[in-house]
C-alpha cells in the first residue's frame, strides 16, 4: 500500500521542478518538503509567513527542524491585523487569512515554482473557508491529490525518522478567539503567554480559549492528569490571572491530537 501511495505522489509531482513549500512547522508540510527534496528530486524552498497569529514557540519550533533538515526556509513577515477582513475576525476570517498568506508566499516564489501545502484528503473533505482560498490561489496539495491521509502521513514521517512525526496537530492563535470578537496584538500575546505557561508545567498539547476575562484551558488527553495535581492547577491558574484573566476553566472534554 505504501508503494501505491508513493507511486501516486510521484505521477501527481512528475512535471514539477521547483516547489515552494507553505511551510508552517507541523508533520505535514514538513514531511511534505522532505519528500520532494529528498525522495522526488525537487528543488524546494520553504516559506514561512510570520504573522501576530504564530507563536515565537511555534517560529522557533519550525525553523529547527527546517535547519535539521538542511532545507532553505524564508520567513515572510506579514501584519494580517492590518486587514480589516482578518482583524473584524468574522466567521470567514480563515479565508481572508489564508488568501493574504499564500499571496505572501506567491509573490516571495522563485520564478517558476509550483505553490505547493501539506493539505492531506482528509482536510480536503472538510468544508473549510482556508481551503477554498487555497483553490481560488491555485495552491497545489500533492498528499491531498494523491489520497494521502493524516495517519499516512504520521507513518511515512515516522519511517523517515522527523523529528516532529507525532507532533499534535496546531492551529494559529486567531483560533482562540470567538468569531465577531475583534483581534488585537494585546490580546494574542496574552493568550500565547497563558499557553507557554501550560507548556512549562509540561502539557504537550494545549489552547487557551479567550472568553473576554475568562481563559478556557483545553489540552490534550495525555496532559489532562498534569492539570489535575492541585499544586500545578494552582500553580497555572495563579499565574494566568497575573496575565490578567479574572477567570480559570479547565475544559473537561480532550483536545485530538489530530
Amino acid at each position: 500500500m505504501d508503494f501505491e501511495k508513493m507511486a501516486r505522489l510521484e505521477a501527481v509531482t512528475a512535471s514539477w521542478k521547483t516547489v515552494a513549500v507553505a511551510y508552517s512547522g507541523g508533520v505535514d508540510s514538513t514531511l511534505l518538503s522532505w519528500l520532494c527534496a529528498r525522495v522526488l528530486g525537487k528543488s524546494v524552498h520553504l516559506y514561512l509567513v510570520q504573522s501576530p497569529f504564530l507563536s515565537a514557540r511555534e517560529l522557533t519550533s519550525a525553523q529547527a527542524v527546517a535547519w535539521k533538515l538542511h532545507l532553505p526556509l524564508k520567513i515572510l513577515p506579514l501584519d494580517l491585523l492590518a486587514l480589516k477582513t482578518v482583524r473584524e475576525n468574522d466567521s470567514n476570517r480563515c479565508y481572508h487569512c489564508k488568501a493574504a498568506i499564500m499571496e505572501a508566499v506567491f509573490h516571495a516564489r522563485l520564478h517558476g515554482a509550483v505553490v505547493v501545502d501539506g493539505s492531506h484528503v482528509d482536510d480536503a473533505q472538510e468544508d473549510r473557508p482556508g481551503r477554498k482560498a487555497l483553490l481560488e490561489k491555485g495552491v497545489a496539495s500533492p498528499f491531498a491529490l494523491a489520497e494521502w491521509t493524516k495517519k499516512d502521513i504520521r507513518r511515512f514521517a515516522r519511517n523517515a525518522g522527523l523529528s516532529n512525526w507525532n507532533k499534535p496537530s496546531q492551529s494559529c492563535l486567531a483560533t482562540r478567539v470567538p468569531f465577531g470578537t475583534s483581534l488585537q496584538v494585546d490580546t494574542l500575546k496574552r493568550i500565547e503567554a497563558a499557553e507557554d505557561i501550560l507548556y512549562q508545567v509540561g502539557c504537550v498539547q494545549v489552547r487557551v480559549r479567550w472568553r473576554g476575562l475568562e481563559a478556557r484551558i483545553q489540552v490534550g488527553r495525555d496532559d489532562m492528569n498534569i492539570l489535575r495535581e492541585p499544586k500545578v492547577y494552582g500553580h497555572v491558574s495563579q499565574h494566568m490571572r497575573q496575565l490578567g484573566f479574572a477567570r480559570v476553566v479547565l475544559d473537561s472534554t480532550p483536545l485530538s491530537s489530530d
